[in-house]
């Protein structure tokens, strides 16, 4: 349940990004974003859920730009490396509604 309501933030988060149109806001969760469409995208490569690996590598790349703005490489690549294995277990329908809210409210 808790897990839930943590998704349910996020998605709720990066939608409230998009909406306001701050393009430059320097949240965490443009890296759990780059995190969930990472994820997303090597579950289309590997042939378990459909979908549009390039676009979902694009909007990553578009997060994680977003995300450089306020770490170094250095912790941005520990960031995002921790981020994926924290999310790497939740369900395929919870990574999916996610991934769907970052692909859409992805940075331009």
């Amino acid at each position: 349940m808790r897990v839930a309501f943590a998704l349910a933030g996020l998605a709720l988060s990066v939608v409230a990004i998009g909406a306001c149109g701050e393009g430059q806001s320097k949240d965490a969760d443009a890296v759990a974003c780059m995190a969930y469409l990472s994820l997303q995208s090597a579950a289309v490569h590997e042939g378990r859920v459909p979908g549009d690996a390039a676009a979902l590598d694009g909007a990553a790349a578009a997060w994680g730009s977003l995300a450089a703005q306020k770490y170094n490489a250095d912790e941005l690549a520990e960031y995002f490396a921790g981020s994926v294995a924290a999310f790497s277990e939740i369900s395929a329908t919870d990574l999916q509604q996610v991934s769907t809210a970052c692909l859409a409210h992805a940075p331009v």
